[in-house]
This record gives C-alpha cells, structure tokens and sequence, in this order.
C-alpha cells in the first residue's frame, strides 16, 4: 500500500494489485456535521452530472464510454459526526487497456474535473440541475422516512443525540432541501474544496506516481484551509429515555440505544466489536438464538455496534403486546454477556465469523477501497489482516469487561395507531 499526502490535508492510498480486471477509485470529502449538511449532501450528486469540460449528460457518456465503459457513482456517509462527500469511479484495468492506454489516470484526470471544475452559471450551479437533483434528494428523505425500520431507528438517534452533532441526518431534512439555492450549494462547494479533509484511494495495476502528479497539481491551485474533525464521545448515561409514537403498521418497531462508555474510537474497540457481536451479532448471538428463536419475541431481533460514535443500536420487530417482555428481555441478555454467560463456542463463532468478514474487504476493488476509505480520519490506517490479528488476540475476559461497560440510554417504539396499512415487514 502507497501513502503520501499530497497537500495539506490531503491523504492518497493506493494499492497496486493485479489480482482484478477492474480498477477502483474512491474520493472522500470529510467535513463536521453541521447546519450546512444539506447543501453539502446534494452536491455529489450535482458535480457527477456533468463538469465544464463535459457540459451535458451526451458528452460525459461518451467519454465514459471511451473509457472503456467506466461509471461514476457518489454518496452521502454519516461516520462518527463527519460528513463525508464521496465520489467513486470503476473501470477496466490498465493491464487490459488496448495499446497501454492509462484508463486508471484518464479516470482520475476526470473526476478531478467534475469535482474541481464543475458546470456553473456565475457564482452558482445552473438552476436545472439543482431543482432535479433537490426533488431527487427530497425522494431519498422520504423513502427513508417511509421505511419503518429505518425512520424508527432515525428517530431513536434523533432522540439519543439531540444535544450532538451526531443526531443530523446526513440528508439534512426535506425543508432545509427545498430551502436550498443554487447560490447556497455553490458556496458549500467553495468550503469543501478549501476546508475538507480528503482521501483519495486508488486499487488496481496503475502507475501510482503521474496519478499523484496530478492530483498534487490540482490540489495546489486551491487555497487549503483543513477544517477539524472531531466526534463528541458521552461516557456518562442518563437516566433512560422512553419515546413512544403510533402510526399506521403491521409490526411494531422497538430500537434501543446503549452507551459503550467509550472515550474515543480506539477506546477498547476490538473487544467492544466482539461484546456486541455474541449480544447481538450473528445466528450464536444470545438476540438471534434466545430472543428470537427460543422465546419467539421478535421477528427480527440484532445490534449493530458504531465505534465512530462509540454506541450500540438495537432494532427489533415485535408485536405491540410484547414490547415490555421484548425490552426486559434484551436488556437480561446484556447483563448476562457482561456475567460471562456464553459459551466457548459462542466466543470462538464470533471471532471466527468477524475475523471472516474483516478478511473478505480484500475480495474486489470496491471492498478494498471502502476498507481504507472508512478509516480516513485515522492517522495510520489498518490492513484488514492487521485488524483479524487484533480479534483474534482478544481475550474472553476483555470481552466480559467490554459488556459491563455498555449501558442503555434511550428506548423509542413505534407501535399501531390501529389503522389499516401496507407494512413492508
């Protein structure tokens, strides 16, 4: 793996492999969640349309086209309370380029354009655009919030971190969407091409060193001003909150936030991640195997551990009347993994499916690239080998102590107003 930062504030990691056909490239903008956070999150998708040098959607397709039918995708990511801006570009590898064409540096030449140097109109974007890409982005709120699994768990975080920056939504909210002007996303644009901590992942046979030469030249000629990131990390639980709201559903949704206690990311991470895992984690987990299958509580029952923030979040599907019993319950099988009441076998399956799991980030371009990407506010990043060590040197004591450390802090449930509805699980 290559590491070099290229301007101040600015990471590249490039893995030089020619284990596939395709090569992968991965630019993400980090910057603090904010009250800005709309007008951040729908630029990604405003900048892939189309760039200056390719000012409609025929002649962008053509050169994608040329490249050997490359694809751009972006995205919005929430990790920890960063909000993250990423652009991803996927095509074939150099090594089975006709007449050593460099797909790999055409394709970072052109991402550097979309993203560098954009269509514009004046100070700001072309109205058009924005108005397609803000009905986009309110579709994308809405569908979020039309899953009720997910607007559940979207309302437990709103709950939990009222007070932290962790509790925006990474879409923002549909009326600061339809608020936003081509002149405001502009404006955001200029801010994360000046303050935006950024690293750019590279995976496949390409010649790292003119793809550098590049990026360092078009970094240069912004002013860079490397904003701080930082994610609050709350140690001390409150007294529990319950939040309860009705709506027209089959299937009631109960999501429960836990505190881990943790200080910071690296704040006993590895036996954290395993704690979880037996809790709530795989088929062995005590939510899967006793709430479940045994006591039959819940249709879906798991918990998903967020070591960027420092928390667990668990959701379940349940019928109303077992709300009490499915609570109770979850919180015993805590207790009970904090007790050391799990088997070798359940330890070692844990491991075992986790270190897996950790080990299958190097099976394609997309995998990798995601892996090192995720972990770009590190200062020194992990191979996923490097990581499968760390699980498997944990102890089952660590993980015990790890347990008796997380503590619940906020419960929302949303339950049937007795209307009829079309529930999607």
């Amino acid at each position: 793996m290559h590491f070099e930062n290229i301007a101040d504030g600015v990471r590249l990691c490039a893995q030089s492999t020619d284990k596939f056909k395709t090569c992968r490239i991965n630019i993400s903008m980090a910057m603090p969640l904010d009250k800005d956070t709309s007008a951040r999150a729908i630029l990604p998708f405003i900048l892939q349309r189309r760039c200056a040098k390719y000012p409609d959607h025929t002649t962008l397709s053509r050169v994608l086209d040329e490249l050997y039918g490359a694809s751009v995708s972006a995205g919005v990511l929430k990790r920890g309370e960063t909000h993250i801006l990423s652009f991803n570009l996927t095509a074939i590898d150099d090594r089975f380029a006709l007449d050593g064409d460099t797909v790999a540096l055409e394709c970072v030449q052109l991402l550097c354009d979309m993203i560098f140097d954009p269509l514009r109109d004046g100070n700001s974007f072309p109205a058009d655009i924005v108005a397609q890409e803000k009905r986009l982005l309110v579709e994308a709120i809405e569908n979020e919030m039309n899953d009720k699994r997910r607007y559940a768990l979207m309302r437990c975080e709103e709950l939990m971190f009222r007070d932290e920056a962790y509790g925006i939504n990474r879409l923002g909210t549909v009326d600061e969407v339809n608020a936003l002007t081509p002149e405001e996303i502009y404006r955001a644009w200029e801010d994360v091409l000046r303050e935006a901590v950024v690293q750019i992942t590279m995976v496949g046979s390409m010649d790292v060193y003119p793809v550098a030469a590049i990026l360092r030249e078009r970094f240069a000629s912004i002013r860079r001003e490397p904003t701080t990131l930082g994610t609050k990390f709350i140690s001390k639980v409150r007294e529990p909150e319950y939040v309860c709201e009705e709506m027209p559903i089959k299937q009631g949704k109960l999501v429960m936030g836990l505190r881990t206690g943790m200080q910071n990311e690296d704040d006993n991470t590895v036996p954290m991640r395993i704690a979880v895992d037996i809790f709530g984690g795989g088929t062995y987990s005590k939510l899967f195997s006793v709430v479940r299958e045994k006591m039959s509580l819940c249709y879906y029952c798991s918990a998903a551990f967020f070591a960027s923030k420092g928390v667990v979040m668990v959701q379940s599907g349940i019928e109303d009347i077992n709300e009490e019993k499915a609570k109770n319950e979850i919180l015993n099988q805590l207790s009970l993994v904090a007790q050391g009441d799990f088997s070798d076998d359940d330890f070692s399956s844990s491991i075992k499916s986790l270190t897996d799991s950790i080990i299958s980030n190097n099976d394609t371009p997309e995998s990798i690239c995601a892996w090192y990407a995720t972990q770009m506010l590190r200062g020194s990043l992990k191979t996923p080998e490097e990581y499968a060590d760390e699980l498997q040197s944990v102890e089952r004591q660590q993980v015990i102590n790890a347990a008796k450390t997380i503590s619940l802090d906020t419960i929302f449930m949303l339950k049937s107003n007795g209307e009829a509805a079309d529930d999607e699980d």
